[in-house]
Parts: C-alpha cells; sequence; structure tokens
C-alpha cells in the first residue's frame, strides 16, 4: 500500500504578532485530497508566549484541535530569555477535522496574570505554520 503525505504551509517565516494588536488571527488554506482516516499534524514556531498561565486554543474550521502551550512556568530571568527565542510546538489531529478542500485556522490571544485595561494580552509572535496530512493516491 502505499502512502502519501503533503503538507500546506499557513504562514511562511514573516512572524505575524498575535496580542492586543491583533486578539484573533484567521487564515485560510487548503488541503486538497486529504485522506480523513488518517491524521494530520500542525507545526508552529512561537515566540514570546512567556507571561500567561492559559494555552492558547488553536481551532481548525471553528473546532479546537490542540493547544499552544506557554513558556511562564520558569523564574522570571528564564522567562525573559525564552521570550527572545522560537521554540517549536506540535498538534497532532484526525484528519477529519480537515475539509478536502478549504479550511480556517483560528487563534485567539490569552490574558496573563499581570494584564492590565490597556494590556490585556500576553503577546505572542507565529511563524512557519504547517499543515502535514495523508493524501489519497
Amino acid at each position: 500500500m502505499t502512502v502519501l503525505c503533503d503538507f500546506t504551509l499557513i504562514q511562511g517565516d514573516g512572524s505575524i504578532t498575535i496580542g492586543d494588536g491583533l486578539p484573533v488571527w484567521e487564515k485560510k488554506f487548503n488541503t486538497g485530497g486529504r485522506r480523513s482516516d488518517a491524521p494530520a499534524l500542525l507545526i508552529f514556531n512561537v515566540k514570546g508566549l512567556t507571561r500567561s498561565t492559559s494555552s492558547v486554543n488553536v481551532k481548525i474550521n471553528n473546532l479546537v484541535v490542540g493547544q499552544i502551550h506557554p513558556y511562564s512556568d520558569l523564574t522570571i530571568a528564564a522567562r525573559d530569555d525564552n521570550a527572545k527565542n522560537w521554540f517549536t510546538q506540535m498538534i497532532a489531529m484526525n484528519g477529519t477535522e480537515l475539509k478536502d478542500g478549504d479550511n480556517e485556522i483560528q487563534i485567539e490571544a490569552v490574558g496573563f496574570p499581570e494584564s492590565t485595561s490597556t494590556n490585556k494580552f500576553d503577546d505572542f509572535q507565529l511563524k512557519d505554520v504547517v499543515c502535514f496530512f495523508h493524501q489519497a493516491a
């Protein structure tokens, strides 16, 4: 049996900042020919999610498929140092959560304990967002 895999680049190397300036990031992507009976994988590079104590929900087609986890359970010095670095996170999901064609990813900002009325969210950056999926032969 031949198994094929494909991927789509949702967000390239140019980073986007999710937070007070952009509380919800949404982007369309296509997984034409995907196999619904096989898992799929989302990969993210994340930077700056160090103040929040909550994970960030990742939605595909309005369904939560997983979470991006903060790097906040550290000393303040380590947390501030980590805010400067990119970290890779992955979410494995069912292929049924993807449509055979157009999909939409949605990621919402999260608050943090020291938030104020003018700084509500823990601003973080994403880049290199990729969806890998099995494809019909």
